[in-house]
């Protein structure tokens, strides 16, 4: 596949830059003494990105999605006034892959010290998936081999900002929003009449956020108190396209027409105060408290009409609405207290609480539900600084959940007797810091659960972490890391382990800098399910190396080129290869214009079928300009 460039496109690139090169062309040729006082100093890149895709375009834009067409690669500004500033002492913006790239970001801050400090950011993604194993006319609907009809394709827009405000030394307010959107496509399946039908299901989704607070800080108390505002809609339907055979070739089923118009929405407010406190030198308090409520009020009505799985007529419609209620209670406390110079007392103590009640009548049912969780825990060690270079931290947790619950149609709720769940276990951390520039870790955790609420909860967790940092010396430095992880449900059989391994070893000294890496990710997931026919075991296994390394060389003021690639091979049930190579060059050109030209070549190889095999090839040139 390669994707073509409209006229209007190329017209818009040869517009940019035109325009920005008479503007850059002027700064360039700012007086000496304007360019000595000047403030501002930055650079910008923008350019132009070709991209050839060879084979599955699918499989592609769910990796990486990267298009081509004209781009703003970088935009970066700095404003220091200098002196004494009557509004800000700095201001700075940074764009990245602005105009129409998988991930974008525009970073804006302004800050007037002593008084205030402004940020602002956004961050775009695109979301695709689209996954086939078998084409439809291999596919076989009894085993599942024609893929996930569950398609996406939508933007992720997320929008922060936040000031706080310097009332005096000790007191400040803030100010924060967030905002979350998903828009865009995507498709699910609905078994009916024993057939499965592909629905559309538009993705329409926001959530807001907003919060202030209150910091005061004593001599040695500081209190903090903030209030949160949540509200989240969801405008969710499901339909029908048009006509549909359903998926089964087998049977009559059939659908006409299938709506589901589903819009809910939820709002929720926090009342939280966290104080922390330090009566002595030795001697630290935590604490916070919590109190939550939240309010979801959903409609739904669903119309169907089609043909039954035995060649007869059938039509349905159906309507209601709905409530939930939930109030949440959280208090932590975490305390610390330094004996003496070698030894330190840790702790901790917790508490939350849930209580829900929901209704939805639908169709003439009314629907009841309601929980009651209550959960307390707590944790103790100690903390010991052997020596200079070794500290060991130890202790135990302890946690208990309670667990009452309902669901009825049209009679009384009866909360059920209560559940419990216990979890106990330990932790340690061993620290060794032998020389400057080297540290080494070791985190271990052990932990059980009695009674667990489900049956894919975990009734033993084990986790060991293993992690170094050390610079040899002339430039060159290592970092590693190992996980081990380990899950199992001893009632079920349920097992989930997990390991992994990275390497890095690297140099940066003068002209060159350069790092490689390795690293392998080993999961298991295996469990005996239960069925009527007996046990049906099911189990994946996913062994995965990876190999990456990154190169820049600066071979003088005008002339930096380098590269970087990532190599990937996975062994497991799900059998790939995928390689991902790299290659640039950075021109500084007379005065301060700069010229990039990248090449990057893309290979992805399943060992199975080789129906979602693609290759890309990607070129990107851009010209830009730093001051």
């Amino acid at each position: 596949m390669r994707q073509i460039i409209t006229d209007h496109k190329i017209a818009f690139t040869l517009l940019t830059l035109t325009a920005v090169f008479a503007l850059t062309a002027g700064v360039g040729t700012l007086p000496v003494a304007a360019q000595d006082d000047a403030a501002f100093s930055g650079s910008f890149s923008i350019g132009f990105r070709s991209v050839d895709v060879g084979g599955s375009e699918n499989k592609y834009r769910e990796d990486f999605n990267i298009e081509d067409g004209p781009r703003l690669f970088n935009l970066n500004l700095e404003y220091l006034p200098g002196g004494e500033s009557q509004f800000v002492d700095r201001f700075d913006l940074d764009i990245n892959n602005l105009g129409g790239d998988a991930f974008e970001t525009i970073h804006l801050g302004a800050r007037k010290f002593g008084q205030f400090n402004f940020t602002y950011d956004r961050r775009k993604s695109n979301y695709f998936y689209n996954d086939t194993i078998l084409p439809h006319d291999l596919a076989d609907v009894r085993l599942s081999s024609g893929g996930d009809f569950h398609t996406f394709n939508f933007d992720r827009v997320r929008d922060s900002a936040q000031l706080d405000i310097d009332i005096s030394p000790a007191a400040k307010v803030y100010f924060g929003f967030d905002r979350f959107t998903k828009e865009g496509e995507s498709t699910t399946t609905l078994d009916i009449q024993r057939d499965e039908f592909e629905l559309d299901k538009p993705i329409n989704e926001s959530l807001n956020d907003y919060r202030a607070g209150f910091q005061y800080a004593w001599d040695k108390v500081t209190l903090v108190l903030e209030e949160q505002f949540r509200e989240y809609d969801n405008a969710y339907e499901i339909f029908l396209p048009g006509f549909s055979l359903g998926e089964n070739a087998t049977n009559a089923a059939t659908l006409d027409f299938f709506f589901l118009d589903q819009p809910y929405n939820l709002d929720s407010n926090s009342h939280i105060a966290r104080i922390v406190a330090k009566p002595n030198k030795r001697f630290t308090v935590r604490a916070m408290a919590n109190l939550q409520d939240m309010e979801l009020d959903i409609e739904a009505d669903e119309r169907q009409q089609g043909t039954t799985f035995r060649g007869d007529p059938f039509a349905s419609s159906a309507s209601g609405e709905g409530r939930i209620d939930r109030d949440v209670e959280i208090f932590e406390v975490d305390l610390s207290y330094q004996i003496n110079a070698r030894f330190a007392v840790i702790g901790g103590l917790w508490q939350r609480s849930l209580d829900q009640q929901g209704e939805f009548a639908f169709d003439g049912t009314d629907n009841l539900g309601a929980w009651d969780v209550e959960t307390s825990g707590g944790e103790a060690g100690l903390q010991c600084q052997l020596t200079n270079e070794w500290l060991v931290t130890g202790g135990v947790r302890f946690e208990s959940r309670d667990v009452r619950h309902d669901a009825a149609e049209d009679e009384p709720l009866e909360l059920d007797d209560t559940e419990t769940t216990d979890q106990d276990g330990f932790f340690f951390n061993v620290g060794w810091h032998p020389a400057k520039g080297i540290r080494l870790s070791l985190d271990y955790e052990d932990f059980s659960y009695d009674d667990p609420f489900t049956l894919a909860s975990p009734t033993d967790r084990q986790r060991i972490r293993l992690s170094a940092k050390a610079k040899l010396g002339n430039g060159f430095w290592i970092n590693g890391s190992y996980l081990d992880q380990q899950y199992e449900n001893n009632n079920s059989g349920w097992d989930a382990d997990h390991s992994q391994l990275a390497l890095r070893l690297g140099y940066g000294e003068g002209k060159l800098n350069a790092s490689v890496g390795y690293s392998f990710v080993d999961i298991d997931r295996r469990i005996a399910q239960l069925t009527n026919i007996g046990l049906f075991p099911i189990a994946y296994q996913a062994d995965a190396d990876f190999i990456d390394g990154r190169l820049r060389y600066k071979a003088n003021g005008r002339v930096t080129f380098g590269g970087d690639f990532r190599l990937y091979d996975n062994a497991g049930s799900f059998a790939l290869d995928r390689s991902d190579v790299r290659a640039f060059v950075e021109l500084t050109l007379k005065e301060r214009y700069l010229l990039n030209l990248a090449y990057r070549t893309i290979d992805y190889d399943e060992d199975r079928f080789n129906f979602d095999d693609y290759d890309a090839d990607i070129v990107e040139l851009g010209i830009g300009y730093r001051w």
